[in-house]
């Protein structure tokens, strides 16, 4: 099975190409919360029956398994006798659906071309970028730092003294982070919040920052990919937001 990241714009693109193909279609969209019992608990008439068993053996393999439960965004599947691709759409599908015969991408094309106001938060320890998104617009944006002192490996008391000085800046940057989400995203109520940087931030971070719990639920389990946490990657993350992922069997 093949994987292939797309952009908005390229989706469209791949999307219109399998409407021109010929070819009697299976169509199924899931949503996340539903995404392998659905699929389990689907039939359809017997002329079918053997794409049926195709896009449930490849919804169980490992590597859409693990980009389902990364993405968190449900899936759309077009199945032919010659076209078999599995999306893991940027973002989330709204409703189970399944239609067979001709081509139809509607569903997806509706979570393509909504506009999403999304908050972003970017941490690395010392650094975070803060933003919220308007459609392509950014429209909220707080950059910052804040110094850490780098691990001491001379030993002995030095050491254990400048591990205890490292934790407490280590709270007390989680906190500033905290306060700056709470002043400048408190306004706004995004549809999404994708968190980038170092993964294992975000779990101390929610729990200090009262914004975040409050919207625990839409955060995307989905971490961005940045190294680093400043006004640049903040503009860039859009692009990496709205990619998804397609399997083509």
């Amino acid at each position: 099975m093949r994987s292939r990241f797309y952009t908005k714009t390229g989706l469209h693109r791949f999307l219109s190409s399998l409407e021109a193909s010929a070819g009697d279609f299976v169509t199924v969209y899931v949503t996340p919360a539903s995404f392998s019992d659905y699929i389990d608990s689907l039939t359809l008439a017997r002329k079918y029956d053997t794409h049926l068993a195709e896009i449930k053996e490849a919804v169980k393999t490992g590597v859409v398994i693990n980009g389902a439960g990364k993405y968190g965004t449900g899936a759309a599947m077009f199945w032919s006798g010659l076209a078999k691709h599995i999306v893991l759409p940027a973002f989330p599908i709204a409703r189970n659906e399944i239609s067979v015969g001709k081509f139809d991408a509607s569903v997806l094309y509706e979570v393509l071309d909504r506009k999403y106001v999304i908050g972003v938060v970017l941490v690395t320890w010392g650094w975070y970028a803060i933003g919220m998104f308007d459609g392509n617009n950014l429209v909220e944006c707080k950059i910052g730092t804040g110094y850490i002192h780098k691990e001491h490996r001379k030993g002995g008391r030095s050491q254990k003294r400048f591990a205890r000085r490292t934790e407490e800046q280590k709270k007390d940057f989680l906190r500033r982070v905290s306060n700056r989400i709470n002043e400048r995203l408190g306004g706004y109520l995004p549809a999404h919040i994708f968190f980038g940087g170092n993964k294992l931030i975000l779990k101390p971070l929610i729990q200090e920052s009262r914004y975040l719990q409050t919207r625990i639920d839409i955060i995307s389990p989905r971490i961005l990919n940045v190294r680093y946490a400043n006004r640049e990657a903040l503009v860039g993350s859009l692009a990496e937001i709205n990619k998804s992922l397609v399997f083509t069997l």
